[in-house]
């Protein structure tokens, strides 16, 4: 059915090394194999990053201002919805409540989907849509594919890129160093270097564990 909703979880957001500044946050199927990348922006990606990472800011960024906002008057995200206008861009629409009147308002992806993860809400797209602009997993190559929006751009994981502005590999930095390097990276509020940064820290602890 056209109308048929499944859900999606965020896996991660990749970085395009042709574009400068462009991103695509990529969803999965929950219980599924197939993927939906959206492309959106430096400060999108960042603000969603940052959530993923797990990584503190010293000031609220603007979805997580957003969010107290909401939450200080009481209101609450049910649910977003994906969809996609005939001109390839993804939108969504977002169901907000106060317990009392509910209102569905459309916003983009990206944003609704920030703050949706920060209220821990369930992200949805129909099934027609998955159907159309999916990708599967195995077949979901992370520096080069067809992106949904119909962009064809090459991409490398964020993950992959761990590395400094100028292009030094932090592998050479002991932990203790780079705890304190994403520790003013964050004070700095160069919070995509301070995501790098963690995901170096936490593969190495990954790596200690096995």
């Amino acid at each position: 059915m056209e109308n048929e909703l499944v859900r999606l979880n965020v896996v991660g957001i990749t970085y395009n090394q042709i574009e400068n500044g462009m991103y695509a946050m990529v969803l999965e199927e929950d219980g599924g194999s197939r993927r939906l990348p959206i492309i959106i922006g430096y400060n999108e990606a960042q603000s969603i990053e940052c959530l993923l990472q797990k990584i503190k800011t010293p000031r609220p960024l603007t979805h997580e201002f957003a969010s107290e906002i909401l939450s200080s008057f009481g209101i609450n995200i049910e649910s977003v919805v994906i969809r996609q206008l005939e001109n390839g861009i993804f939108t969504a629409d977002v169901t907000f409540t106060n317990g009392n009147t509910t209102k569905v308002l459309d916003g983009r992806s990206s944003d609704a989907i920030a703050l949706a993860m920060r209220a821990e809400a369930p992200i949805f797209t129909t099934k027609e849509l998955l159907e159309k602009c999916g990708i599967e997993r195995d077949s979901f190559d992370a520096k080069q594919r067809r992106v949904a929006s119909r962009q064809s751009i090459p991409v490398k994981s964020a993950i992959e890129r761990v590395k400094n502005p100028v292009g030094k590999s932090f592998a050479d930095e002991s932990i203790e160093d780079l705890q304190r390097m994403m520790e003013k990276a964050v004070r700095d509020e160069d919070y995509e270097k301070a995501g790098e940064i963690k995901m170096e820290i936490d593969r190495r602890h990954n790596s200690a564990d096995k």
